[in-house]
């Protein structure tokens, strides 16, 4: 027996209480492991009993990552609990497991948990209709997804989320003050031939877009002014026009029976061509054309700057075929500046990665590039010298990172009809930077804005302005230094 009066026999007792109650708590910390165990091993068995309602047994697929390895496309594991009494009825979906085990713990044998192997986009605002997504069998259906359902390794992307952001976050602000249908931007390095940052925003309340379709390469549109280089590409390539010839548009230009009129009407004094793409002439691009043969020069230039044919985006993606469309009887005419011949964004951005690189094998892509060649090397020529050099005349402005960046750049304004009384405009607007040795394009493009920041509604008044918004937020993260203007005079 212990003698409490004892000192010694009174701290060999408490000692014997320390280690009793030690050990009484290690066997309730083992049983309750046991019994957590036991429970989660019940109810991993129990989504075998349910495979009739749905297969669990999904593969998992690839990583998709952006530039800087952030992840964009992960599968993961949600948890859902269902009542299988009669007809299985979904109580809760994509729940945490404390939340399971507070139905466990009420005993109900009609209470079943389903494991299921999901899709997650971290950043699914930014990059809708442009992964893609995949079915209720976890089987990637289409865009990137499709591709890598196919491929057992992750992949890595070109695009930037932290860039894409800054530009998503400009370009929705200047949606809500324009009010577009819908609105996209797409900002290309010229080095890698990396698609850098895409970013689509559809503002409309109702019918939008498919998470199948890839705007950038699904959609086509007669983009206007834009083309008007393409028509000076192709004169100067074929030495057809010298740079210090003057063309009188004040005179009428006929596309059959139809008077094509320019904006302002009247330029009072013939103009060159410099000022032709700087006022965005119709008819100035009309009589240029009209030095080329249409289809053994005109026809031919535009062949190999790609617009005749689809494109590669990446990963399997083809873009759509282009359209020729010769409502107005002559698409040698049309075509010029800018009705007649329907591409995709990603064959715009194509033909003037060509040009202004001189590397005619330009496309630009999605997919990471692990090696810098010389495939990559800009082959500067006269002809892109030329043509960076008028466009970077051309896109005058005030805008203070016009001159800070060297910004060359074509506006492009073009009408849509919809039904008989129903038309609307795309606006377009297609920059480089720095003219004189080119390593960012970017498109910028709204179908159908409702208002404007100027007087008229023209792409100069709406996607110009979107664009140096945004350059603002993104020119910090890009490999730019501010320059000064010398020997750009035309």
């Amino acid at each position: 027996m212990f003698n409490l009066s004892n000192e010694t026999d009174y701290k060999l007792l408490s000692k014997t209480k320390y280690y009793y109650n030690f050990f009484i708590l290690t066997i309730i910390f083992l049983f309750v492991a046991i019994f957590t165990r036991l429970i989660f091993l019940n109810f991993e068995n129990s989504n075998g009993s349910l495979s009739s309602v749905r297969d669990t047994s999904f593969k998992s697929l690839p990583t998709i990552y952006d530039f800087n390895r952030n992840i964009l496309a992960y599968s993961s594991y949600n948890y859902s609990i269902k009542n299988i009494k009669g007809e299985v009825k979904y109580l809760k979906r994509d729940i945490p497991l404390n939340g399971i085990l507070e139905s466990i713990y009420k005993g109900d044998p009609y209470i079943k948990f389903e494991k299921i192997l999901t899709r997650k986009y971290p950043h699914s605002a930014l990059t809708n209709n442009m992964i893609g997504h995949t079915n209720i069998d976890h089987k990637g259906v289409s865009l990137i997804e499709k591709f890598i359902d196919k491929n057992n390794n992750d992949i890595e992307l070109s695009l930037d989320i932290q860039i894409q952001k800054k530009i998503y976050d400009s370009l929705y602000n200047d949606a809500l003050n324009l009010n577009p249908d819908y609105t996209m931007n797409v900002l290309v390095d010229l080095s890698t031939e990396e698609i850098v940052s895409n970013v689509f925003i559809d503002s409309r309340d109702f019918n939008r877009f498919d998470q199948t379709l890839l705007p950038l390469k699904d959609l086509k549109f007669d983009f206007g002014s834009v083309f008007k280089t393409f028509t000076v590409y192709s004169a100067i390539k074929n030495k057809k026009i010298d740079l210090n010839e003057y063309f009188d548009v004040d005179q009428p230009v006929y596309i059959g029976s139809k008077l094509i009129n320019d904006f302002p009407r009247n330029s009072n004094i013939p103009m060159q061509v410099a000022d032709i793409l700087k006022k965005s002439s119709n008819r100035g691009a009309i009589l240029i054309r009209r030095n080329l043969d249409c289809q053994k020069e005109f026809k031919v230039s535009l062949a190999q700057i790609g617009l005749l044919t689809s494109t590669q985006v990446g990963f399997g993606m083809k873009s759509v075929e282009p359209t020729v469309n010769n409502f107005r009887g002559s698409y040698c005419d049309n075509i010029p500046f800018g009705y007649g011949l329907s591409i995709s964004p990603i064959q715009l951005i194509n033909a003037y990665g060509k040009i202004i690189t001189g590397r005619y094998d330009f496309e630009a892509s999605f997919e990471k590039q692990e090696i810098l060649d010389k495939h990559y090397k800009n082959k500067y020529n006269k002809i892109s010298n030329t043509i960076n050099k008028l466009l970077f005349y051309a896109n005058d402005t005030n805008e203070d990172l016009y001159k800070n960046f060297l910004v060359a750049g074509k506006t492009g304004t073009a009408d849509q009809t919809i039904s008989s009384n129903n038309k609307i405009q795309n606006v377009t607007y297609i920059s480089f930077f720095p003219y004189n040795n080119p390593k960012y394009l970017n498109l910028t493009f709204m179908q159908n804005p409702k208002k404007k920041y100027g007087k008229y509604m023209t792409a100069g008044n709406t996607v110009k302005p979107t664009f140096y918004n945004l350059l603002k937020e993104i020119y910090i993260y890009l490999d730019l230094s501010i320059v000064n203007t010398k020997s750009t005079e035309i």
